[in-house]
């Protein structure tokens, strides 16, 4: 899909105060692009998850999800969250829809076994049908997808975002996907930024315990897509207005680390 740019941001980047007008800004500044949102909204989630007293927890960053869990992350990701990032959008001149993976089956997913495990319904995605992305592009829409997808046998599944935002820019073959983190980037542990990654670094990282937790499921992302025609994957903070376009301008990253193929 031509200059499609595909950026991906996560439920601290939405409830970061002004952010989202400051993204609407730069949207509104990236001429003869089409970007295209997937959202995460993880804290989002256990706090409803809380609130109705379902206990959870993670294994190597991935929500373990059972079938009461699943349908409050679909009703927390696909409602709450997705309307909410639609009306920031909305309100400072974006055109913006929300759908998710199950809209026009655009994202369809199996279930998703972490080492050989059963953790839920937790999906991996196995198609990416872009029609629905080229009816938006066609008419200047940015879409604002939430990664909740569905199998062939009919059950919903909850896609790590950062995995769905994966999937989707290689779907589009973009330039660049974005992922927009409350981290600048990726740190070694004397806390240093890494500014370029490539797979051989990514893995001589994890296997020393210098990436960990939820950063784990987002750098392979990264690394995975650059592997497979994404030109450069970018995991950055955000520094204000105009973050994006002068992001993308540089073939380094400017705010966090650009991951590129070795």
């Amino acid at each position: 899909m031509e200059n499609a740019v595909v950026i991906k941001i996560g439920g601290a980047t939405i409830d970061q105060s002004g952010v989202m007008e400051e993204l609407a800004e730069d949207l509104h500044a990236l001429e003869h692009m089409f970007p295209i949102i997937v959202h995460g909204g993880g804290a989002e989630i256990g706090r409803y998850l809380d609130l109705l007293g379902k206990e959870f927890k993670f294994v190597k960053g991935l929500r373990v999800t059972d079938g009461d869990v699943v349908d409050v992350v679909e009703m927390v990701l696909s409602g709450r969250v997705n309307k909410q990032v639609v009306s920031l959008l909305s309100r400072h001149g974006v055109r913006a829809i929300g759908v998710s993976g199950k809209d026009l089956e655009m994202l369809r997913a199996e279930k998703h076994l972490l080492d050989g495990a059963d953790i839920g319904f937790v999906g991996a995605i196995t198609k990416v049908d872009t029609s629905l992305l080229e009816m938006f592009a066609a008419h200047d829409v940015v879409p604002v997808v939430s990664p909740m997808s569905f199998g062939d046998d009919g059950a919903t599944y909850n896609v790590n975002a950062d995995h769905a935002a994966l999937e989707v820019a290689k779907a589009v073959a973009c330039e660049d996907l974005v992922f927009i983190s409350d981290v600048a980037g990726i740190y070694r542990a004397d806390g240093s930024t890494i500014r370029r990654l490539t797979p051989s670094l990514m893995h001589d990282l994890i296997d020393s315990g210098e990436i960990t937790g939820g950063m784990i499921p987002k750098v392979q992302s990264a690394v995975e897509c650059v592997k497979e025609g994404v030109h450069r994957a970018r995991i950055i903070s955000w520094q204000g207005p105009g973050t994006l376009q002068k992001e993308l301008a540089s073939e380094d990253s400017i705010y966090g680390t650009v991951v590129t193929a070795e």
